[in-house]
Formats: structure tokens, sequence, C-alpha cells
């Protein structure tokens, strides 16, 4: 059965608004294929691509629910961590509330510092950017470690990005911590006499 006008032109304001997230020098000939698509069309990408959720349920809550799976890296009560499906560079996250809303609080800032931290140490970026997104009306937070000339997304597979989360977190090394020992930084005091 082919959609209607009316959804098909909401399904295409939801991709319009997605195009922030592509490359500059593609958006404009998206933005043109997405606007000349007519509903049968529209209906055939959604089903080759597998957007169903563009006509009912939010992505992100499909995956709060369970019903979708993603690479977690980190959760609250009030946010989950996950790995970018479509990462610009190694160890992309997004930080997603569980509720719908229109402002990011400060939990999620917390966890975005702890995250940030946790990129730093394992993947020694030269730094690690935030962005705000707003998504299937979900504000959300990007954390992404720039390691220098990140220009184009790429996609994961799914055995990629488990092999990401285990190094993310897994613990130290010893070798990690005998640096820690020997870092000059770290004072050293004189043994302690009981």
């Amino acid at each position: 059965m082919v959609m209607t006008t009316e959804e098909a032109d909401e399904i295409k304001e939801h991709l319009l608004k997605q195009l922030d997230n592509f490359p500059e020098d593609k958006r404009n000939d998206l933005k043109k294929k997405i606007n000349s698509m007519n509903e049968e069309e529209i209906e055939n990408f959604v089903q080759q691509n597998n957007l169903k959720h563009l006509g009912g349920q939010c992505i992100f809550c499909e995956i709060f629910s369970g019903k979708k799976s993603s690479i977690k890296v980190a959760e609250n009560n009030l946010s989950i961590a996950i790995l970018e499906l479509n990462p610009l560079s190694k160890g992309h996250i997004l930080i997603v509330p569980k509720e719908h809303s229109n402002t990011l609080l400060d939990p999620i800032d917390d966890m975005a510092n702890q995250i940030s931290n946790k990129l730093k140490e394992k993947f020694n970026p030269i730094e690690v950017r935030r962005n705000e997104l707003e998504i299937m009306g979900h504000k959300l937070l990007e954390v992404i470690p720039i390691y220098g000339g990140e220009s184009v997304r790429h996609t994961a597979t799914n055995e990629e990005l488990v092999r990401l989360k285990e190094e993310l977190l897994s613990p130290p090394k010893s070798s990690d911590i005998k640096g820690l020992i020997n870092n000059p930084r770290i004072p050293k005091f004189p043994p302690r006499i009981p």
C-alpha cells in the first residue's frame, strides 16, 4: 500500500533534518534526491533501508525497550551511551536521553565527561569534541575523538563495534599501571615508617 502524501512529506522532512550529519559536499545532492521522490519511492526507500521507525516509533525508544540492538558502552537512569553505527572516528559515541526532551540535563554532561576521559585514556586522541544533535525528537550529545584528518563517516560492522567496546571498557594493562608508577609528574614520597 502506498503511503499518503502527508506521510511521505513527514518522512521527507525528517530525512532533510538529518542531512546536517552528512558531509557538506553531499548535502545538496541528497536534498535534491529526497525532494524529488514521490510517495511510492519514499515508501520503497524506507523499506529498503529498514527505516520503519520513520513511520512509527523512534529508533532510540526501540533501543531502550530492547526491540533494536545497539552497542552500549555506558548507562545510567537518565541516558545511554552507544557506539555510533556510522562513526567519523574510532570511539565515536552518542549519549541519548531515555526520554524525549528539548534540553540536555547535567547527568548527561557528566556521562560525556566520563566517556571523554575514557577515550583520552584508551585511544589518545588529539581532542574530544562534543556536538549537540536532535534526532527523532531526542536531543542527544555526540562525543567524537579527533585524531586528525577525519572527514568521512564509514559504516562500522557489528564485529568492529564489539571489538571497540571491549577495547574501550577493558581494564588497564599492567604495563599501563607501571607507566603511571614511573611517571615523573607523579610525586614520589619516602617510605612511611610506622
